[in-house]
């Protein structure tokens, strides 16, 4: 990737537009303002959103990769740890195919099982993929 890329927009990292929402879904409209913003933009909310409906993976997992190198237990808008918990329910197609991007997240979940079982975090099934 560009060393600029979390600048850019995910429109523009993918080279795609995004058709207009329907106004009545609250959702489609957050996606969609989401997807024209840039990067560097993102709270952690934003991405655990975009993680979760499984969306620009290639571009939201790094996001989120960085903002749990800074705090394992980062917090959306649910609960300290919703972020992390997003990442590790991607489908494990997505990791056999971007590895290096798991072995990123492998290295920071690495001895703290203790404190994924104290929130209740389950990282088992992201652990077997190695």
């Amino acid at each position: 990737m560009e060393s600029n890329w979390k600048e850019q927009s995910l429109e523009e990292l993918e080279h795609t537009a995004s058709e207009e929402p329907d106004f009545a879904d609250n959702l489609a409209q957050k996606i969609h303002a989401l997807r024209m913003a840039p990067l560097s933009r993102f709270t952690v909310e934003d991405v655990r959103l975009m993680i979760h409906h499984g969306l620009s993976l290639p571009f939201t997992v790094p996001l989120a990769i960085d903002l749990l190198s800074r705090n394992l237990f980062a917090e959306g808008d649910y609960y300290p740890g919703d972020l992390l918990q997003s990442v590790l329910n991607i489908e494990p197609s997505f990791w056999y195919q971007n590895r290096p991007l798991w072995q990123s997240l492998h290295r920071l979940l690495l001895n703290r099982e203790w404190e994924l079982e104290e929130r209740h975090i389950s990282a088992d099934l992201f652990m077997e993929l190695s």
